[in-house]
């Protein structure tokens, strides 16, 4: 006797799985979140629901799936894609791809997602669409590609930086930045003259990757854009050896409009200098927060107990939020605690000739590859893509993580490579060769 479906559990898998597939992206670029965070958290959760709607089969598929497939809820589309592709009572791999050809863009780009996250996900099955899709769908299948058919992706790089595309273009950028592919290296020093932003991102960190020394002058440009355009390149330019370079970032620090990113960026500078700055920004309730996470990506030092200010009640004077007011902008950094800034302030002064002027640090070691490994683990994800690319400037052979990929795969290839430093011999050892440096 076959037992009824109990269609409102799967309903709430679908709900649940929808919601959490946006919060599990978020966390992956998150002032709170640490990697391994993000794997007993949003991630556990939204792989659990996930699966639910897998052992659904294929009745689960016809009435909840395919509906959400089509749907207009980015992270229903995803959830349902990965579930389809996911399946092990039906083969539903040509029905996502047929739905990923007729989408919209942001439709198509969650639909890719969710097979590039999928480990069943059979992408030969795109190749039809790389002769007759758009350039972005031509963008998605280099990007899907490239962890796993290098050789193949190599084969089209030259034609995608000729396209003209922005979406083709950033695809091909970050496939050469996988691989350090130095032959494209012309293609690269073009792409940096462009101005979309889209580019302009991908071509930096490549630049740079590559070794190519003209990348500073154009993360220099970059960092003078108003608003978000300025981010990476002034977080960039924090791990520049050109302590100007630094000096850059401060400057910008001050201009209210972008010290978010700058007092961010100045986490990377990691100097006396920077960490001056931090600790007098947090007299600023605005930007205090922010502030305080690059101090402690600095020193080392947790802000908590008497560093913080307590939590504050919301009191009956506050304005009223009406139907009709647009929805309020709320950032990960704004769940960090605030400082406390006359007790951090005392702390730094008692503390600050620890620190040596010309070394920078991380988590309060000398700022070199031995200490910079174990930070791809420890530092909260928005700081691991500029930490990545650090390691890469620094060495032959970097680190090969996909950020982006679920964390559990994540921990698994940093295990081998991230392991904290606690021997005190070891650790005068890295002062010593950061001083000669």
């Amino acid at each position: 006797m076959t037992r009824p479906i109990l269609w409102d559990i799967y309903e709430e898998h679908l709900s649940e799985a929808a919601w959490l597939w946006g919060e599990w992206e978020e966390s992956l670029d998150s002032a709170l979140y640490a990697v391994g965070d993000v794997a007993v958290g949003p991630e556990e959760r939204l792989l659990a629901h996930l699966d639910g709607l897998v052992l659904g089969g294929k009745e689960v598929a016809r009435k909840l799936l395919f509906p959400a497939l089509a749907g207009e809820d980015l992270g229903g589309v995803a959830a349902a894609a990965w579930a389809l592709v996911q399946a092990e009572d039906a083969d539903h791999q040509d029905a996502v791809v047929e739905a990923l050809a007729a989408a919209a863009p942001p439709v198509q780009a969650v639909i890719g997602r969710a097979l590039w996250l999928a480990p069943k996900a059979d992408i030969s099955r795109l190749l039809p669409l790389w002769s007759d899709g758009s350039p972005t769908v031509r963008a998605m299948i280099l990007d899907l590609f490239s962890p796993r058919e290098p050789l193949w992706v190599r084969e089209r790089l030259d034609p995608a930086f000729r396209s003209g595309h922005p979406a083709l273009i950033a695809a091909a950028l970050r496939a050469v930045r996988r691989t350090r592919d130095r032959e494209f290296g012309e293609h690269v020093r073009f792409a940096l003259q462009y101005q979309q932003p889209e580019i302009l991102r991908e071509s930096l960190t490549t630049g740079l990757t590559l070794g190519m020394k003209e990348t500073w002058a154009a993360c220099r440009a970059a960092a003078a854009a108003p608003g978000d355009d300025c981010r990476l390149a002034l977080a960039l330019l924090g791990i520049s050896p050109d302590i100007k370079d630094r000096d850059l970032v401060r400057g910008r620090a001050a201009d209210a409009t972008v010290a978010r990113h700058a007092l961010w960026a100045l986490g990377f500078c990691a100097d006396i200098k920077a960490v001056d700055f931090l600790v007098s920004a947090m007299a600023n309730p605005e930007h205090a927060r922010v502030a305080g996470e690059s101090f402690t990506a600095i020193t080392g030092v947790p802000l908590v107990g008497k560093l913080t200010k307590p939590g504050e009640t919301v009191g009956p004077d506050v304005e009223e939020v009406e139907d009709d007011d647009p929805p309020p902008v709320v950032r990960s950094e704004d769940y960090l605690p605030e400082p406390q800034a006359e007790a951090v302030a005392k702390l730094w002064d008692k503390e600050r000739s620890r620190y040596h002027p010309v070394v920078r640090y991380v988590n309060g070691l000398p700022r070199n590859t031995e200490a910079l490994r174990p930070s791809l683990t420890s530092a909260p994800t928005w700081r691991r893509e500029i930490l990545s690319t650090e390691l890469a400037l620094a060495l032959v052979n970097p680190p090969q993580v996909e950020l982006r990929d679920w964390a559990k795969n994540q921990l698994k290839q940093l295990a081998q490579i991230a392991k904290p430093v606690t021997d005190p011999r070891k650790l005068l050892a890295m002062h010593a060769q950061t001083l000669k440096a």
